[in-house]
């Protein structure tokens, strides 16, 4: 039987008549000889997705021969055996392959060959559609948000070809959570976009755990997104003082960041409702979690502590972290500057108290408190206190002022007053003290007098007024106009200063004056000490004589071998001197000293011409040109036949012009030019009288 199912042929032979007949016969005569219908059945996509065992293929051959069945993977036959079936018309042949072999086989072939027919086979497509590389990402799903109570990270794909399509949420490149399995129909839109939403369970809701989103599309070609790692981690948190100056209330901020943070607030033990909260979530998964508490500055700058507890119930895991004025407050600012000053001189007379000023300077000095003790005894606030609000400075700084009133029997009784500035968490506090000074020293008051170039440079100027070693601080300043006391908007004292390794003070007091105004007015700066009899001061006048316009005299005077042109009286400085000989236009060579200014401002100065017997001839004219501002004045003189007066004004000529002896110099020169003029009138007057017939 199996040669003839096998095909082979069968022949019989007679000799009947001694004729020779031969029949064959094959079950090829016996069947129908056309070839076989072949159908080949392979494992779904999400049977080899899913599935860990190996993979069957299935070819069933509609024959009715007993025809050899042949496997062929991507072209090559198959070594291994399949299993084999057969009936009266079909034959069923199983291919098992593994998981591994198949997730690379591209195609599969069912060969049925028999000598009956022509052989025939069946190739299935195993890679599948073509598939491009989709975007995959993964992230935690906002749905989540809400509910803060769940694990759901969402899968997005994009850019998928229409292929089935495998997504699974991977553990650590490893284990599978979830797989989700999506068919699509032939003909769908050839690039698609997928969301698939997977829930962690809690058993690994663990640190160091990463997740990621696979994908398997066609051929089970795989795909990963990035991961997400890290987030099932101990909570952090921040806690800040939000800047609230200048309000009643304070506001305290609190953030946690976690996969599922809480937030609560305690203060002294006491659990506080927040004023707000606010929920976000970052790129990498976590949630953050802002809560404010707004309390009051009352409550605040009593230094109580307040605790943001941050929670995820996650991890069953917590953090603290507490705020208060103490912990916000470094060191270096509890420490203030604490200045006290005695009474104004003025206020001490027929007064019954006096008032005494404490200066703070620190930061944030609305944190310090003020106590004032008279004699050691504190003294309350309602008693005669007076605090100002902080003032802010540019440098950064505040400084606030206190002030108390004390009777002026204590002061005068030299009783010890203190002021003591003390912020709540510090243990000690900076402290001054003053009473009325036993021991005085008189201050020395100078105007310094400004240079004509700070004269000529502007209408406005500044007169300053040096206050030196003097003893206790407090003085008064203050100045006045040809004895009228000038308001104090128009001047500016500055503190006292002490020099280093002195006991006394020093200030000094700025003025600004008008050239327009202050033509010759007198001005005063006037310093008043306490219980001085009588105010120290210091005058100075006519400050802008020297650069307001006076026309200059000019003397001429000539002495054994040289000649002075005397220019005195003239201001401004600026002035030009020049000689000439007989009219002549080159100036001649001569010696200028530096113009000398005087107690009333104007200016003086003296030019020699030095002569030679040679040039300095009877007859010869010489001549001074004064030339100042648009004036022009010019002195001549020449030799006469006789110079018998002439050396009385030797001296003259040489006398030096000091800033000592200038006024002095030019007295005696005009006195004795007086004497020499009458002498020769007199001489003159004598001889008429002598030769009249």
């Amino acid at each position: 039987m199996a040669s003839w199912a096998e095909g082979s042929t069968f022949a019989c032979k007679t000799k009947p008549n001694g004729d020779q007949y031969n029949r064959a016969i094959n079950i090829c005569h016996t069947l129908p000889s056309s070839s076989p219908f072949i159908q080949v059945e392979i494992p779904s996509f999400k049977t080899v997705i899913t599935s860990n065992t190996d993979m069957q293929a299935t070819c069933l051959v509609h024959t009715y021969f007993d025809a050899t069945i042949t496997w062929l993977i991507d072209g090559k036959a198959v070594t291994k055996t399949a299993t084999r079936e057969k009936n009266a018309t079909h034959i069923i042949s199983n291919l098992s392959v593994s998981s591994t072999q198949w997730e690379n086989m591209k195609n599969v072939t069912c060969k049925a060959e028999h000598k009956c027919f022509t052989s025939a086979e069946k190739t299935i497509n195993i890679a599948g559609c073509p598939v491009n590389t989709p975007l995959v990402e993964i992230r935690r799903s906002l749905t989540d948000l809400p509910k803060r109570d769940s694990a759901v990270f969402e899968c997005d794909i994009k850019q998928l070809s229409s292929c089935n399509l495998f997504i699974a949420l991977e553990v650590n490149r490893g284990e599978i959570l979830e797989k989700k399995h999506y068919n699509f129909a032939e003909g769908s839109v050839a690039k698609l976009s997928i969301s698939s939403q997977f829930i962690v369970p809690q058993k690994y809701w663990m640190k160091d755990q990463t997740f990621t989103c696979k994908v398997i599309q066609g051929s089970s070609k795989t795909f990963h997104s990035n991961s997400i790692s890290n987030i099932f981690v101990d909570p952090s948190m921040e806690l800040l003082l939000v800047p609230s100056k200048g309000s009643e209330s304070q506001t305290l901020s609190c953030s946690g960041w976690s996969f599922n943070p809480h937030i609560k607030w305690l203060s002294e033990s006491q659990e506080r409702s927040p004023t707000s909260t606010n929920i976000s979530m970052s790129v990498d998964g976590r949630v953050r979690v802002t809560s404010q508490l707004v309390i009051d500055q009352s409550e605040w700058k009593k230094g109580n502590n307040f605790t943001c507890e941050v929670s995820d119930r996650s991890l069953n895991t917590s953090i603290t972290k507490t705020i208060s004025l103490c912990s916000e407050t470094p060191s270096s600012s509890q420490l203030v500057g604490v200045y006290v000053q005695g009474p104004l001189p003025q206020l001490t007379e027929s007064k019954e108290h006096v008032t005494i000023t404490c200066l703070l300077v620190g930061p944030n000095l609305s944190d310090f408190s003020i106590t004032w003790r008279v004699g050691g005894s504190k003294i309350p606030e309602s008693y005669g206190v007076l605090t100002n609000l902080s003032v802010s400075h540019n440098n950064g700084t505040e400084t606030r002022q206190s002030f108390l009133k004390v009777l002026a029997v204590d002061w005068d009784a030299h009783t010890n007053i203190s002021c003591e500035g003390k912020h709540p968490c510090s243990n000690h506090g900076n402290e001054d003290h003053i009473s009325k000074s036993r021991d005085f020293l008189e201050p020395t008051v100078k105007i310094i007098q400004p240079t004509a170039s700070e004269l000529s440079k502007s209408d406005i100027l500044t007169l300053v007024c040096l206050v030196s070693e003097y003893f206790p601080a407090n003085i008064i300043v203050h100045w006045e106009e040809d004895g009228r006391t000038l308001a104090s908007s128009h001047y500016v004292n500055s503190p006292p200063w002490k020099y280093s390794g002195s006991s006394s003070y020093s200030m000094s007091s700025r003025l600004n004056i008008s050239k327009t105004e202050a033509t010759r007015s007198t001005y005063s700066c006037v310093v008043k000490q306490e219980s001085s009899k009588a105010p120290v001061k210091d005058n100075i006048t006519d400050v802008f004589a020297s650069v307001i316009y006076s026309q200059p005299s000019v003397y001429l005077f000539q002495g054994s071998n040289e000649l002075v042109c005397l220019v005195f009286g003239f201001s401004p400085v600026s002035i030009n001197i020049t000689w000439f000989q007989n009219g002549g236009t080159e100036p001649l060579n001569y010696n200028t000293s530096e113009p000398h200014r005087g107690p009333d401002g104007k200016f003086s100065v003296k030019s020699h011409l030095y002569l030679s017997q040679e040039i300095f001839l009877p007859g010869v004219v010489f001549t001074c040109r004064v030339i100042h501002a648009n004036t022009t004045l010019s002195r001549n003189i020449s030799k006469p036949d006789t110079m018998k007066y002439c050396n009385l004004f030797d001296n003259i000529v040489h006398a030096d012009v000091n800033e000592d002896t200038a006024e002095e110099s030019w007295n005696v020169a005009f006195t004795l030019t007086g004497f020499f003029i009458i002498a020769t009138i007199y001489g003159i007057i004598v001889t008429l009288f002598k030769t009249k017939p």
